[in-house]
């Protein structure tokens, strides 16, 4: 029978940010669907969290669609859909990476997004009720120095700043229906993902972020409590995002938290 409590599914739930947010969830109330295609590790999340564990690749559209009927029907409707699952890729200069490696790094990080979203979407339109959250990162706006470390590749570069966009389209179009889509950076967290591009300061404690405190934020977007800044990019590390609905006027007259191009007041671009 389908669970009376709120139901999220997280996607890229096997390990690092998605495995954290995940355990938060469940103890904090959530029935939580756990999806990442590692099911051995799945099964050591849901023994300890009683998650549902879901084997799912993210770009396999008939495969999600799939994960989200079967959510559905055992858990109840979907209230939040965290869409976590993530790849960096590897780092050297683009034109040495192979095509299809390249593209893979899209392919989850921003079809996988589209995918859940086209799944999950039609259920809480039609409810008119339900928070997405497309977890992006601050790769998407950091100023690219001319010595950049081109361990962050510019396929992860480019595809959290589309999911940005995308967060910010898919709200425009859900407003009127009662959905809240928000893109947010969790921090620089230490996983595996971290390993190749941040190798120079893996034992600096000050360096990174807590997977907790992304967590927090998605529990707290997940409350309702920022549903009228739907379409917005809040960094858990250093957004003060627990007083953020305090000041929507500001954020809606100056068009805060979100990706725009700003020109100097000749008209030039800067």
């Amino acid at each position: 029978m389908p669970s009376l409590s709120r139901v999220a599914l997280v996607t890229g739930a096997s390990q690092g940010i998605g495995r954290v947010v995940a355990g938060q969830l469940a103890a904090t109330g959530y029935t939580v669907a756990a999806a990442a295609r590692s099911m051995h590790l799945l099964r050591e999340l849901s023994a300890h969290t009683g998650a549902l564990p879901i084997e799912l690749d993210v770009t396999d559209a008939h495969a999600v669609a799939d994960a989200v009927v079967r959510v559905e029907a055992e858990l109840g409707p979907i209230d939040l859909l965290v869409n976590n699952a993530g790849l960096a890729g590897h780092g050297g200069a683009t034109w040495t990476h192979q095509p299809a490696d390249w593209w893979r790094v899209f392919e989850v990080n921003v079809l996988g997004r589209f995918l859940c979203c086209r799944a999950v979407v039609p259920g809480m339109v039609s409810r008119r009720s339900g928070r997405i959250v497309n977890l992006s990162s601050g790769a998407a706006l950091f100023p690219i120095e001319a010595d950049f470390d081109a361990a962050i590749n510019s396929a992860y570069l480019a595809s959290k700043a589309a999911v940005i966009r995308f967060t910010e389209a898919l709200a425009a179009e859900t407003q009127q229906a009662g959905v809240t889509v928000i893109a947010m950076s969790p921090g620089t967290v230490k996983t595996g993902m971290s390993t190749e591009a941040f190798a120079d300061v893996w034992d600096d404690p000050d360096f990174w972020s807590p997977p907790e405190l992304a967590a927090d934020l998605i529990e707290f977007i997940g409350s309702g409590a920022l549903d009228e800044l739907s379409g917005r990019y809040i960094r858990a590390a250093v957004d003060d995002w627990r007083t953020l609905a305090d000041h929507v006027p500001e954020i809606t007259e100056h068009d805060l938290y979100s990706m725009r191009l700003r020109t100097a007041p000749d008209g030039t671009g800067r």
